[in-house]
């Protein structure tokens, strides 16, 4: 029977659960290399967990972070998650370092490392190879977008060519990727949000994230939606199923879907609120609605 959707299952029957870290990295586009303010939509503050704090070195985040989530799931494998900002941009001498430190826990199987397109270099890509070998090693990308104006827009100062680049790159270096999208940016075509799903099927793509823009305290889009809401197309449950509903339909069967939504502390969410609607419901809802339209993963390629 065709699946619907190739969701994320656990590994070997164990649930492998990442513990995001944060290392004190930046962004070229926080810095000042390509740009000030960072991406429009982000609020670091909103995307880690109490523990994640740069001053603490990684070996004690992991203790704390490890503790909290074996406990909250009753999981005993563990990824080092370097999640906050662009987490290969530093010295490689310095992300060996970080690297190192996180595979040297006794409980962590293998690293996860955000990042953005254009902070992979030479150097950079000979590490991971490096420790690909020692580990399981996954790049997660922050595409989130296939439209330039939208990246220009959302500040983002990486182009559609730079994620593709990017992709081919980590998978011709035997490298697994992880793409990331934001659904719903604004100046965002959803009929080349679509096509966006078509275009990085050919990509060598291993898995995806994605999730709706979300205003969070902090982020610039909090200044602009609060002067100009007009300027966002929000979407709330409903909407955001047919969306990805029809998204789905052009994404290539074989890669699998890691997440759909992205939990933001109730006190830093500006908009949209869904009232408790949570990824578990996201997904039944998705499944229905595919099931009924008679759609699954792939078939519109």
């Amino acid at each position: 029977m065709q699946k619907i959707i190739n969701f994320q299952k656990s590994n070997d029957g164990r649930r492998l659960q990442k513990i995001p870290l944060d290392a004190g990295f930046t962004c070229p586009n926080r810095d000042g290399k390509k740009g000030l303010g960072g991406c429009y939509f982000c609020s670091g503050k909103s995307f880690s967990p109490f523990y994640c704090d740069s001053r603490n070195s990684i070996s004690k985040q992991l203790d704390k972070g490890i503790d909290f989530f074996s406990k909250k799931y009753n999981c005993n494998g563990f990824l080092a998650y370097f999640q906050s900002f662009s987490c290969t941009y530093a010295s490689t001498e310095k992300l060996e370092e970080l690297y190192l430190e996180a595979l040297s826990h006794e409980k962590v199987e293998g690293l996860v490392i955000a990042t953005r397109p254009d902070c992979l270099s030479e150097a950079v890509i000979s590490l991971l190879k490096k420790i690909n070998c020692m580990g399981l090693l996954r790049i997660e990308l922050g595409i989130e977008s296939c439209d330039d104006f939208v990246l220009a827009k959302a500040n983002r100062c990486h182009t559609t060519k730079d994620s593709l680049t990017a992709v081919k790159l980590l998978k011709d270096n035997g490298i697994e990727v992880s793409g990331h999208l934001v659904v719903g940016l604004p100046y965002e075509d959803l009929q080349v949000f679509f096509r966006t799903a078509e275009m990085i099927s050919y990509t060598g793509l291993s898995f995806i994230k994605l999730h709706h823009l979300q205003i969070v305290k902090g982020a610039i889009y909090a200044k602009q939606f609060k002067e100009n809401k007009s300027l966002f197309n929000l979407l709330y449950p409903d909407a955001y199923v047919k969306v990805l509903s029809e998204f789905f339909s052009y994404l290539r069967p074989d890669i699998i879907v890691e997440r759909l939504i992205n939990r933001v502390p109730i006190k830093l969410l500006l908009a949209p609120r869904w009232q408790g609607v949570d990824e578990q419901a996201i997904r039944r809802s998705l499944l229905a609605y595919m099931r009924e339209k008679g759609l699954f993963q792939g078939c519109k390629l």
